[in-house]
């Protein structure tokens, strides 16, 4: 009898107070984003269109200070996923830590090269100050690779300073305290429209770049692969939604970002939800492109392979299951 009058309050608590009865049996999961970007739309719009809550998670997106930041508090345990670059992926394994890239979400380069008004070419940088996020990310990869291709030493012919997030950098080079920064392209588009010079558009010369993805320790995804499982199809339906409602897709960006200007809100779906891939392997060519440019100043690098800091195994797994054509066909 004392069963069954268990059994009947559970099915009750289920009618009348779903979200009280998920909370005691969701998963938590602690995610950390590198920065208030649209590359993270992925992870907020699978937040925002309850993907996580269907595939029975309480996931916590949780806004870190650049890549160097986030690796720290997923080593530590303070999140369990993170969304990170390529290079600091690559940089944590080479420093012996236990990291992966699970889901590749931005595999081509969204950066734009901002500079001041008086900055008429590259070699005009010459002696000035070069703003990124942090040492070892993404940005500081690409303003580094695109100075020395242009002659210029990083360090000794241009001072690179860690300034902050897309709107931090943005800042400092309109009120002169940096030269150049590297600024996604909606953040770039706002630079444009106040007059600042664009001097290279990394996302228009054809580079195959692993630029950022979602990453996690290898330890962790072995003692949680089912998690994790659930974790990227989430992703999945919230690109898949991304994609095929724009509308949705605006609000995402505009909520998180806080974005008012409807011309820069527009820029910024534009430039990152239509190359946003359906399901979001690692780019291992891209991987192989930072290790190949990596190697001339680590030598660490050279015995290094893509599949070694990239794992598709989960998403292979997904895909085969049949549940992105399910999510494609719209059932």
């Amino acid at each position: 009898m004392k069963s069954r009058i268990t059994v009947v309050a559970l099915f009750l608590a289920l009618i009348l107070f779903p979200s009280a009865v998920f909370s005691q049996t969701a998963r938590t999961l602690y995610v950390g984003l590198v920065s208030i970007t649209p590359t993270n739309a992925p992870v907020l719009a699978a937040v925002d269109g309850g993907y996580f809550k269907k595939h029975g998670l309480d996931v916590k997106a949780l806004v870190m200070s650049g890549s160097s930041t986030a690796l720290a508090g997923m080593l530590s345990g303070e999140v369990n996923l993170i969304t990170i670059a390529g290079s600091g992926v690559i940089n944590a394994h080479l420093a012996g830590r236990d990291a992966a890239m699970i889901a590749g979400t931005v595999n081509f380069a969204p950066y734009e090269l901002i500079v001041s008004k008086e900055i008429k070419s590259i070699e005009d940088l010459k002696g000035k100050k070069v703003g990124i996020a942090r040492f070892g990310g993404s940005a500081d990869f690409l303003a580094r690779w695109g100075l020395e291709k242009n002659g210029l030493k990083p360090g000794r012919d241009v001072i690179i300073l860690q300034t902050g997030g897309n709107p931090e950098r943005l800042a400092a080079v309109s009120q002169g305290v940096i030269q150049a920064t590297l600024l996604e392209q909606s953040f770039a588009y706002q630079a444009k429209k106040v007059g600042l010079r664009s001097l290279l558009d990394y996302s228009t010369i054809g580079l195959d770049y692993q630029h950022s993805g979602i990453g996690a320790t290898k330890s962790f995804i072995e003692k949680n692969r089912d998690l994790v499982n659930r974790f990227l199809k989430a992703v999945v339906e919230g690109i898949h939604r991304l994609k095929n409602d724009q509308a949705f897709g605006l609000k995402v960006i505009e909520r998180h970002l806080r974005i008012t200007d409807k011309e820069a809100l527009q820029a910024a779906y534009d430039a990152n939800v239509p190359q946003l891939p359906l399901v979001p392997f690692v780019n291992l060519k891209g991987m192989k492109f930072l290790l190949d440019t990596m190697v001339e100043t680590n030598p660490k690098v050279k015995n290094l392979k893509p599949e070694q800091v990239g794992d598709n195994s989960i998403l292979q797994e997904i895909e085969a299951s049949g549940f992105v054509k399910q999510i494609a066909s719209g059932k």
